[in-house]
């Protein structure tokens, strides 16, 4: 079955074959470009620093549910405010500290603030510059020469203007 087509012709598959890898190679490479391009960002730049004092903030966790007075983090849409309530045992020593806010998705929006309870153990704060989201939101602070620490999830949400 030699016909005169097959001897002259022109066969597409080398040709299709060439294409099909040149085209994957292309892709794979353009794809690995694309990723190293991506900013990549940890919850805080000393993630690894953090991870190994890990054994601290675990007793100062227990510390913080052993005494028995709960440790309040709210949002209040209405108001677009944080409060934050310490026990008030713990106001009454002036408690030292600090209050940090974390953006799970852009460590850039992160934020630490100090601790200044009133005499009650109450800090308002204003949420106004605080992205819409989720935010985890974290107390530290130090009472009679002991550490204490309590966290909280909090989606802010303002309102929408009429």
């Amino acid at each position: 079955m030699n016909n005169a087509s097959e001897k002259n012709g022109f066969n597409p598959w080398p040709y299709a074959l060439s294409a099909f890898l040149g085209l994957f190679a292309a892709c794979v490479i353009g794809f690995g470009a694309w990723a190293v391009r991506q900013k990549i960002d940890l919850v805080g730049p000393d993630y690894y620093e953090q991870e190994v004092r890990y054994q601290q903030q675990i007793d100062r966790e227990s510390r913080t549910l052993a005494m028995g007075e709960p440790v309040a983090i709210d949002y209040s849409l209405d108001s677009n405010r944080i409060s934050i309530v310490l026990p008030a045992s713990h106001a009454q020593s002036s408690p030292t500290g600090q209050i940090r806010f974390y953006r799970p998705s852009d460590a850039s929006l992160d934020r630490t603030i100090p601790l200044a309870v009133d005499a009650s153990g109450r800090q308002e704060l204003d949420a106004s510059a605080l992205l819409n989201g989720r935010w985890k939101v974290r107390v530290d602070w130090t009472s009679s020469g002991t550490d204490y620490t309590a966290e909280e999830k909090l989606d802010v949400v303002r309102k929408a203007a009429l």
